[in-house]
């Protein structure tokens, strides 16, 4: 599978795997995900508060975010989280695309 921002690709999910709505995998990010890295990092730091207003509001757009699978299908998802060492969380959103 791979993870999109709009038609921007950041990275190959592998080992996906999922628990109840949540989905987890490991992300081999490309290089278009550094502009990305702080908002990730803030979204899964527990110890500070997420402050939406820092970001780019596109970014909190959760119609963005996409993945497509090995076949090129698309499904929308919330806002993943991606974590420094490559862990990948997300869920599917119901309005699925």
């Amino acid at each position: 599978m791979k993870l999109y921002f709009k038609d921007e690709y950041l990275g190959y999910i592998q080992d996906s795997t999922g628990e109840g709505a949540w989905v987890y995998g490991t992300l081999n990010p490309s290089g278009n995900i550094d502009k990305y890295k702080a908002f990730f990092e803030a979204l899964t730091n527990e110890e500070h508060e997420f402050e939406e207003n820092q970001f780019d509001a596109s970014w909190l757009d959760e119609s963005n975010w996409f993945i497509t699978d090995d076949q090129g299908d698309k499904g929308g998802i919330e806002i993943p989280a991606v974590y420094p060492d490559g862990a990948i969380n997300w869920r599917w959103r119901k309005d699925n695309i």
